[in-house]
């Protein structure tokens, strides 16, 4: 791991508070600012990834959380895939057009409901998804993923808290 982005603790942190509970809050802060500092560089170095192995130079975690939730089904409604995601409607719209353009995502209407827009990978979309997997998987075979996930979830509950407030 890069020793630039462990939290180093032999770190003198200075501090100037008023009240001995403010020095709590403010570590609280300072490791909210680390954690989200290492979380920026692990979504680019994920990116970064994601790119070599696509073939393309602007392919976001976006395009993959879309592409990695198409491959798990054999159609989706884009309804369907905004709701699992979390995508907004018209974000998610620009993601899938790129997609398209792409020609990893087919887009069809539903022959019952003309109003649905139904999904689909292609064959390169296919093998872009597994190309992907695939060199994600070989560059973290030492990476405990259970961690990872239980961070993940921990996140969203914490998103989710500060959002309800």
């Amino acid at each position: 791991m890069n020793n630039e982005f462990v939290n180093d603790s032999s770190k003198p942190r200075t501090h100037s508070v008023d009240k001995p509970n403010d020095l709590a809050e403010v570590d609280a802060l300072y490791t909210m600012a680390e954690v989200s500092r290492i979380l920026k560089y692990a979504t680019s170095a994920i990116e970064k990834l994601a790119q070599v192995a696509s073939g393309t130079s602007d392919l976001t975690l976006m395009h993959c959380l879309v592409l990695v939730h198409l491959s798990r089904t054999p159609s989706c409604k884009q309804v369907d895939l905004k709701s699992v995601t979390g995508i907004t409607p018209a974000h998610l719209t620009k993601l899938v057009d790129e997609l398209v353009n792409r020609g990893f995502v087919r887009r069809h209407r539903s022959s019952g409901d003309r109003r649905q827009v139904i999904l689909a990978l292609t064959t390169a979309g296919r093998e872009t998804v597994l190309r992907v997997v695939a060199s994600l998987r070989s560059h973290s075979n030492d990476v405990p993923l259970g961690a990872i996930e239980e961070l993940g979830s921990s996140l969203a509950h914490w998103v989710a808290a500060t959002h309800s407030e």
